[in-house]
């Protein structure tokens, strides 16, 4: 190391414990240097020559030493690097990308005189960083490691800032870095942004923006006099004195103010002659309009340049203009159903309402109008309220129809709690208006608000069990009432007549009865008592309507039914199906002499009306077919058969012999018994039963086969065990 360096390096090492690695924690000015690289579509231009040490690259990627000025990193680097625009996000913002390398000469990113300074000054150096490598790549050798260096034109270092490692991050996040120092008798410097970075592969690729040099100095506090924040809003040509203030902190010994207003939402600002203190009175309120305004602060005589200052927050004082006069009629009336409010005056705009024309009292909008009274109102936009006062006259006057509850007396027709009703029919008694308008509900608030009515009133699905329906009756005299509509039900005669009704061939009439406890009787047949006897002239449709009446309101019943000759059933044919233990079936047919309306049974009292009968075990049955209209039972006696499955012959009285149980009801069939080799054993008739002898020898234990034949027809055939 040669003596120079050495020098140089002691020279660093003091500063870099005077010095701050920070930003500036008090108040910036205006910037003196604001690079933000500009904005476009496409890549940026070239750096001027002597700016940076890297060489520019208008397409493709970057290789080692190379830079570009784009938008976005995207194809830059493959996957490498991280995808992202600008630090503000703005998609057509520029930055500077770079691929860092070591180079012969000294690896300055970028560099910058900046004259016009103030000496005895504090300056805040910054730029905004981000390491574009993506750790998703598999590179994390080296990092980027960034020295922001401030020297004065002969070269010598008067402060400096190192990041040391900036590290990867797995969604790429730009930072600020920077510090802040102070100038002795300097009012020309050189800033500079270098790589202190090792080595270059792989790794140490960034992107550099917005980089600023500002003058920094103690903290500006600001407010307006009586309030917390530094907005306020007056109406115009109102009397106004609004104090803006600020104070500073420590750090100047001669501090001097000098306030600023800006035409141009803050873009440029302008000092204001002869206001030089602290404070600030904002008093014209003349011409509507936003005003900015803001105090610049230097040490001494350093407030006579730009480049020296410090400045506050904006103020912002916003002069609202007075609204024009309220219009609307000067006599509104109103009907009392309304409960109209102020709110209901019609005026073109928003009103503050008082009670009198010296605006002495203000008014809620919730008020309730009364007769023969005036109000007084102005126009309010954003808080200001229009000088000319608008006078309403205002009438309360009563509904001029009179309406009527309404009891409705409503039979339900199926006895089941619901009827479906026109609710218009009651119109006329509630009132004779055929240009009002009638809607109807469930509730009393629903009608007050016209809310939730019932959208179908000509075909209303009326539960009974609600009894008051609400209808709201809105008249041309911009009137409304509500009346009660009372829904009363009342059951129907329920006549307890069935759908047909036999008249039997032994009879020559049948007696019909309509019920008890009805008001009146009408017949079909003319007649008009509770009980009707009905001949064979009346064979065919008839009916009876009953009537039960309800004080001055009747329900009525009518009942159809018919009238048929019938008698006692004549069984044509009773078709069997046997053999079986237990899936057996019986079918019965009838004649066509049979009139009635039959049900069957197979013991008397189950009937059905299906005329078949299956899954029946083996036996005796006893077949009734039953007229529905009383007019006779007729009988028959079947058997279902089944072959025993063995028999044992040893005398104990029990299965001694073997024979087919009821088959004694049949004479007509023959059992013809044989041993398994097909001999002849036995024939038995209707009445005989088999021993298990053949001629006078005993047969041994085995299984037999037999065949029973009705009328020389085989009808089943099979086989049983002999056990002895």
């Amino acid at each position: 190391m040669t003596k120079r360096n050495l020098n140089l390096t002691i020279i660093l090492i003091l500063f870099c414990k005077i010095l701050s690695a920070q930003l500036c924690t008090g108040s910036l000015g205006d910037p003196i240097v604001e690079i933000n690289f500009g904005a476009g579509s496409n890549r940026g231009a070239a750096l001027d020559n002597g700016i940076t040490a890297f060489t520019y690259v208008a397409a493709g990627e970057l290789d080692e030493g190379e830079y570009t000025i784009v938008n976005s990193t995207t194809g830059l680097k493959g996957n490498a690097w991280h995808t992202t625009t600008d630090h503000t996000g703005d998609e057509n913002g520029y930055m500077m990308v770079i691929n860092s390398a070591v180079l012969t000469s000294e690896g300055v990113f970028y560099t910058k005189s900046v004259s016009g300074l103030c000496p005895n000054t504090t300056y805040e150096f910054s730029a905004w960083l981000i390491n574009v490598m993506n750790p998703a790549a598999g590179t994390d050798e080296y990092h980027p490691d960034v020295t922001f260096r401030v020297s004065d034109t002969a070269g010598n270092i008067l402060g400096f800032y190192n990041t040391g490692d900036i590290n990867q991050t797995t969604s790429g996040e730009w930072v600020q870095y920077g510090f802040f120092f102070t100038l002795e008798n300097q009012s020309e410097v050189i800033i500079t942004i270098l790589n202190s970075a090792p080595s270059a592969h792989p790794g140490n690729d960034i992107a550099l923006d917005d980089i600023t040099f500002k003058p920094c100095g103690p903290t500006i506090t600001t407010y307006i006099e009586g309030n917390s924040n530094t907005n306020a809003a007056v109406c115009e040509n109102e009397p106004t004195n609004i104090t803006l203030e600020t104070e500073l902190s420590q750090g100047y010994d001669d501090p001097q103010f000098q306030w600023q207003t800006s035409n141009d939402i803050g873009n440029s600002w302008v000092d204001l002659n002869s206001e030089n203190n602290n404070t600030f009175n904002f008093t014209n309120s003349s011409t509507p309009g936003t005003y900015l305004f803001r105090v610049a602060i230097a040490n001494g005589t350093n407030i006579n340049s730009s480049n020296c200052r410090i400045t506050s927050d904006e103020f912002e004082i916003t002069v609202t203009e007075k609204p024009e006069p309220l219009v609307g009629d000067t006599e509104q009336s109103f009907c009392s159903t309304e409960q109209a409010t102020l709110s209901d005056i019609e005026v073109n705009a928003n009103a503050v309402w008082y009670d009198s024309i010296s605006k002495d009292n203000v008014l809620d909008d919730n008020t309730n109008l009364a007769n023969n009274t005036t109000y007084y109102a102005t126009q309010l936009n954003n808080g200001c309220e229009s000088d000319e006062v608008l006078a309403v006259q205002v009438t309360i006057y009563n509904p001029t129809l009179a309406i009527n509850n309404v009891d409705a007396y409503i039979c339900d027709n199926l006895n089941d709690d619901t009827e479906v009703i026109d609710l218009t029919f009651y119109e006329p008694e509630i009132v004779s208006c055929s240009s009002c308008v009638f809607s109807y509900f469930s509730t009393i608030i629903d009608a007050e608000n016209d809310s939730n009515s019932i959208l179908t009133p000509t075909d209303y699905s009326w539960e009974t069990t609600t009894n008051n329906l609400y209808v709201r009756i809105d008249s041309p005299d911009n009137c409304y009432q509500i009346a009660t509509l009372n829904l009363i039900p009342e059951s129907t005669p329920i006549i307890p007549i069935n759908n047909s009704i036999g008249i039997c061939e032994s009879d020559n009439y049948v007696t019909i009865d309509a019920g008890s406890g009805f008001d009146s009787y009408l017949w079909s047949t003319g007649e008009t008592t509770q009980t009707i006897n009905i001949t064979e002239e009346h064979i065919g449709t008839n009916w009876v309507s009953v009537t039960q009446n309800h004080n001055n309101f009747s329900c009525t019943s009518t009942k159809n039914f018919e009238v048929l000759f019938s008698n006692a059933a004549t069984i044509s044919e009773i078709e069997i199906e046997d053999w079986t233990e237990t899936n057996n079936s019986i079918t019965i047919y009838l004649e066509n002499t049979s009139l009635g309306d039959y049900e069957y049974s197979l013991d008397g009292i189950n009937y059905q009306d299906e005329n078949s009968f299956h899954g029946l075990p083996a036996g005796e049955y006893n077949v009734q077919v039953r007229d529905k209209n009383g007019c006779g039972i007729t009988k028959e006696t079947v058997y279902l058969l089944n072959p025993p499955k063995f028999f044992t012959p040893n005398n104990d009285g029990i299965n001694d012999t073997w024979h087919i149980e009821h088959v004694e009801n049949y004479p007509e069939i023959t059992t013809t018994i044989f041993n398994r080799y097909g001999k002849l054993l036995t024939v038995l008739n209707s009445e005989t039963s088999w021993d298990g002898f053949f001629k006078g020898n005993p047969l041994p234990t085995s299984d037999y086969w037999f065949i029973v034949t009705k009328n020389n027809q085989t009808v089943y055939k099979g086989h049983f065990t002999l056990k002895r």
